[in-house]
């Protein structure tokens, strides 16, 4: 579980909300395979949220979130990829249009900004991923960054190392 996978002793689930906190966002975590061990272990006060439908995919939990969370905004990011700059939230933040994914040499990655206008859409997709439905949005925006780490992606044990020491 990559949550739990541990950073110079400190599980990477905390780095990556501290580094959100940092920025001065709310977070809000939702979890769904072994919730209760990567409940206990987060250390700091944010909302935590279950998603029973975690086998149904990432788009279950975007589902949850739009459901259960009340924001202008949303932001979406992975767990198993390092949290962007500032600047690219900031991006993300100030699009007019109801869905923005960053880019980087001409290939989109995580974070996704989805506008609170875009919940029942959301809520009543029969997509079953989350780059589906943003393939199927019009009003999508393609924020281009500078930020490499966008398409770092810790999917093996060797990759984790990599990207997050």
């Amino acid at each position: 579980m990559k949550q739990l996978y541990k950073i110079d002793g400190e599980f990477l689930i905390n780095v990556q909300i501290k580094k959100l906190l940092s920025y001065g966002y709310d977070v809000a975590v939702i979890l769904g395979h072994n919730f209760e061990n990567i409940k206990n272990i987060i250390d700091t006060d944010v909302k935590i949220l279950k998603n029973e439908n975690y086998k149904n995919g990432m788009f279950s939990s975007v589902k949850l979130a739009c459901k259960e969370l009340d924001s202008k905004k949303y932001l979406f990011c992975h767990i198993d990829r390092p949290i962007a700059d500032k600047e690219v939230f900031e991006a993300l933040l100030n699009v007019k249009t109801d869905v923005a994914v960053v880019f980087k040499d001409s290939k989109k990655a995580p974070p996704i900004m989805i506008n609170s206008i875009m919940k029942k859409n959301i809520e009543e997709s029969s997509h079953s991923r989350l780059d589906h439905w943003v393939e199927s949005i019009s009003s999508l925006t393609l924020v281009d960054v500078k930020d490499e780490k966008i398409h770092f992606n810790a999917n093996t044990d060797e990759e984790l190392v990599k990207y997050f020491g």
